[in-house]
């Protein structure tokens, strides 16, 4: 491994591969899926710039009798630390204690405690070489770490959403525009109606019971008119925190004003918000979404909540049904997950619409990251800020079925 490589791509992997190195140890770390759980747990309790407070967490989790907490820390650094110098902690002038050394002689540094302006460590590997008392400890090994779990660890309990009030009775006008300006025909199915071509015979004579037998009322069948299906999948990670607010209260306008609405929430995973929604009776109700767990507030995995929505949702996508995604494609998932998402949902739907909040941002270039991948299958790319966008999403779409 080169000296300033991180040993794997991403926090989870890291901390596998971590606890299989401590499994191998003379020690023999009792570390398994358990513990790799409540690690990444108590990393999330910590800053991960901090190179004490992320190795104390670890520290607490995995080690279990004191022969191993012993022999803990150098194993985290030979580990983590590979190739660089061990950091150093800045020792306290001597104090003179009764009974301790004469003035002028050695004396041992007194151990720091934790705190953020002085990390705690003992020198490199061998305990030669220290710094200056005052240098500063090296912060470049908390990059890769930050990096690692950018798009990758989960989020901690999400609290409880709120739906924003402001301009809402735009957003439910925009709702109801947007509903409207989708034409699916009518369908195959006959129902009953004041006027139509068909003459329903049997429900003429139940009539005619109150009429002393006279069909005075007779009853007829038409086909209705076909009413769309939306599916709304937000984007709830962290780097979405700036708009999904106003997205979610979109996907609840739209929820009021079309019965036929799914809508679902993800970040490191999937979680159906549509119950709650419709928990709502009036506009001055409007429901507080809770339990959103990892589904909100954490990283991007894109390709996979797509092709867990086709897999455990697909019957819901029908081919009067229109999906809409709402992400700012920021994911560093595998590109081939995305794309057979994408082509699962696109066989099924009528239209596939992708609104990207950063496409009106200077200097933007959709061809980056998941977005080549997804713009082949999608039938409508643009974005949407206010209750004017909104409406005219679905304006002159064409739909595939």
């Amino acid at each position: 491994m080169p000296p300033n490589a991180f040993p794997y791509g991403n926090l989870l992997e890291n901390l596998v591969a971590f606890g299989e190195h401590l499994r191998r140890t003379a020690q023999q770390f009792n570390v398994g899926p358990q513990e790799i759980q409540d690690s990444l747990r108590a990393l999330e309790a910590v800053n991960l710039g901090n190179l004490q407070e992320v190795r104390q967490a670890l520290k607490l989790v995995m080690c279990s009798s004191l022969e191993q907490e012993r022999v803990f820390d150098d194993l985290f650094f030979q580990f983590f630390l590979s190739g660089r110098q061990r950091p150093a902690a800045p020792s306290h002038p001597p104090k003179a204690t009764p009974g301790g050394p004469e003035e002028g002689h050695e004396q041992i540094p007194a151990r720091r405690s934790s705190s953020p302006e002085h990390p705690e460590g003992s020198g490199d590997l061998t305990g030669k070489g220290r710094p200056h008392p005052h240098q500063d400890t090296p912060a470049d090994w908390a990059a890769p770490l930050l990096k690692a779990m950018f798009s990758r660890i989960e989020g901690a309990e999400a609290p409880e959403v709120e739906i924003p009030q402001q301009d809402l009775e735009a957003m439910l006008q925009a709702a109801t525009q947007m509903v409207n300006q989708v034409r699916l025909g009518r369908s195959r199915r006959w129902k009953l109606a004041s006027k139509g071509p068909r003459f329903h015979l049997r429900r003429t004579l139940r009539k005619a019971l109150h009429t002393g037998g006279d069909p005075l009322y007779p009853a007829w069948q038409h086909h209705p008119k076909r009413q769309p299906r939306f599916i709304f999948v937000l984007d709830g990670s962290r780097s979405m925190q700036d708009y999904a607010d106003r997205l979610l209260q979109f996907a609840y306008a739209l929820r009021m004003r079309c019965n036929r609405v799914e809508v679902f929430v993800f970040s490191t995973q999937m979680e159906r918000i549509t119950r709650q929604l419709e928990k709502a009776k009036s506009l001055s109700e409007r429901p507080r979404l809770h339990r959103l767990g990892r589904a909100w507030g954490g990283g991007t995995s894109i390709g996979e909540n797509l092709l867990r929505l086709e897999q455990q949702y697909g019957g819901l996508i029908r081919g009067d049904s229109i999906v809409i995604v709402a992400s700012d494609g920021l994911d560093t998932g595998a590109t081939e997950i995305l794309e057979l998402a994408l082509q699962k949902i696109r066989q099924r739907s009528a239209a596939l619409i992708w609104l990207n909040p950063l496409l009106n941002q200077k200097g933007y270039d959709p061809r980056a990251n998941c977005m080549n991948t997804a713009l082949p299958y999608l039938d409508r790319f643009c974005t949407a800020e206010d209750p004017e966008t909104f409406a005219r999403l679905t304006q002159r779409l064409r739909l595939r079925k």
